[in-house]
């Protein structure tokens, strides 16, 4: 007796045969991992940074704002160049260039040509989310996208969650260098798969360069990110940042009058007047400043109070990383089959029961009981940053998805900015009064009282110098003072970040179920 048989297709005939839609999504996937991996990986070796250039803190600085200014300004000009030339090409070319770039981090030989290159890979990594997002949204139709959220959410919340840890572990055991080779071979990949996998789309030949456009939100938001930025160390009533941030503000009124009357806006603000892109702009907000606050919090917490390492902290906050492989998926499907209302508010409610647990922090929480806390957290973000986007992008048209996207993604990085420098300034406001009533309330009744004077007693004894073992003994007491103000500081931004999640799940409750229009999955292709 004979059979047939099927002959075992090879991996490359495999991966040939999948839905043109997943190989777009695999295919972009390597450049939004990058971006998003890069803006956290470079935090943790700034010690290094001031070490091998000799740079002072401030100065060493500057290899991260430079890289955030660059892709601030950056994004609205990529969406127009997408529409113009195509979103395939413009998203190579900014994919290479962040490679090229990354490459040249590496062989820095100073600080100035570290700066300069950051600059570069700034620019290039400005075009990969905003452009990558646009691509996957076009090919997948729209009872798909929150399959189509889930599969690019991924890499974007595990790179920053991953960024610390690898990012500890090079600059520890390896050479610093390595932070920035590492995109090399993931940056060369994606541009060939890019190149042979996707196809071009329509441009619009008749598409104009906005000229005040340009210059109007290089201005305004290249000014608020620095000054913002900024208000973190000087503090928000510094000569500078105030300057920064009033001038930036008056280019945005004039950005915003210019704007609403062109006839092809580099940033349509005429989108705030549909209700999906407004309101999924606020949830964002909310949601970029939960997921950025706890990234600044949380691990200061475990270095700077538990006295972890980075390497340390990062297998701690690793479970609450892995968890959001299965929640996105999961609410993919809850977003294509009941719509994206329906994600967001488990997200958001999630997210705020898990803010209040996070609110009863302590110097001695458990570890297990942090990480099941950051799990719940991880939840809530899988089911409420990804189906934003989606709502956000419902009611716009193929044509237009690279400059919303760009739009959308530009609200994104100036709420990051203001998110990280608010909690900065606001836990280091807090700590003080709650110092001071801990000082207070040393009284002859306190207990700290007692453990001083009976350290001092048992000293005499000894015939010890009473005075020295008084003073030691009340610098260990002071330290201890500090440290518990400073996590009763943490707890109050952590509560502030769960009511603004908690306004964010009524804000939900308001959102509509977008309805999918027709062709709006359809790019035209040559």
């Amino acid at each position: 007796m004979s059979s047939a048989t099927t002959p075992r297709r090879s991996f490359v005939e495999r991966f040939q045969s999948l839905d043109y839609k997943w190989l777009v999504s695999i295919s972009v996937i390597f450049g939004l991992f990058m971006a998003v991996l890069d803006a956290t990986i470079v935090n943790i070796a700034m010690a290094k940074f001031q070490a091998v250039f000799g740079a002072t803190l401030a100065d060493a600085q500057w290899i991260i704002t430079a890289y955030t200014l660059a892709q601030t300004v950056s994004i609205p000009i990529f969406g127009y160049l997408a529409d113009r030339y195509g979103t395939k090409w413009i998203y190579i070319i900014s994919l290479g260039l962040f490679t090229i770039a990354s490459m040249l981090c590496g062989l820095s030989w100073s600080l100035g040509s570290m700066i300069f290159f950051r600059v570069l890979q700034g620019l290039g990594g400005g075009a990969l989310m905003p452009l990558g997002l646009a691509q996957v949204y076009a090919v997948f139709p729209p009872s798909q996208r929150g399959l189509a959220a889930a599969t690019i959410g991924i890499p974007v919340l595990l790179a920053p969650a991953f960024g610390p840890t690898l990012g500890g572990y090079i600059v520890e055991y390896t050479d610093w260098r390595l932070i920035f080779y590492i995109n090399v071979p993931v940056g060369i990949l994606g541009v060939f798969m890019c190149a042979t996998i996707l196809r071009n789309d329509n441009v619009n030949a008749n598409a104009k360069i906005d000229l005040p456009g340009v210059l109007l939100s290089t201005l305004a938001f290249a000014s608020l990110v620095y000054g913002i930025g900024e208000a973190a160390s000087d503090g928000w009533g510094s000569t500078k940042v105030v300057g920064f941030s009033v001038f930036g503000t008056i280019c945005l009124v004039l950005l915003i009058f210019f704007e609403l009357r062109s006839a092809d806006p580099l940033l349509d603000f005429s989108l705030f007047k549909s209700w999906n892109w407004t309101s999924a702009n606020l949830i964002t907000w909310i949601i970029t400043f939960a997921l950025f606050g706890a990234l600044f919090l949380v691990p200061i917490y475990l270095q700077s109070l538990r006295g972890l390492t980075p390497i340390q902290s990062g297998l701690v906050l690793l479970p609450s990383s892995l968890i959001t492989v299965i929640a996105l998926p999961l609410s993919g499907q809850v977003v294509d089959r009941f719509g994206p209302k329906v994600a967001i508010v488990i997200g958001l409610a999630t997210l705020t029961l898990a803010g209040w647990l996070l609110t009863h922090l302590t110097l001695t929480t458990p570890t297990l009981t942090l990480q099941l806390w950051l799990v719940a957290r991880s939840i809530g973000m899988g089911f409420s940053n990804q189906p934003a986007n989606v709502i956000a992008l419902s009611d716009i048209p193929p044509q237009k998805l690279a400059r919303a996207s760009s739009f959308f993604n530009l609200m994104r990085q100036v709420a990051s900015a203001f998110s990280t420098s608010f909690l900065a300034t606001y836990v280091q406001d807090q700590a003080k009064p709650h110092f001071a009533h801990l000082a207070e309330t040393t009284n002859p009744s306190s207990p700290m009282y007692f453990y001083v004077r009976n350290a001092v007693s048992a000293a005499a004894l000894r015939g010890e110098n009473t005075l020295k073992t008084q003073a030691l003994v009340v610098k260990q007491l002071v330290g201890q003072m500090q440290l518990q103000a400073s996590i009763m500081a943490y707890r109050d931004a952590l509560l502030l970040i769960t009511v603004f999640a908690a306004v964010a799940v009524v804000l939900s409750l308001f959102v509509g179920n977008p309805r999918g229009h027709s062709g709006s999955a359809e790019m035209v292709m040559e």
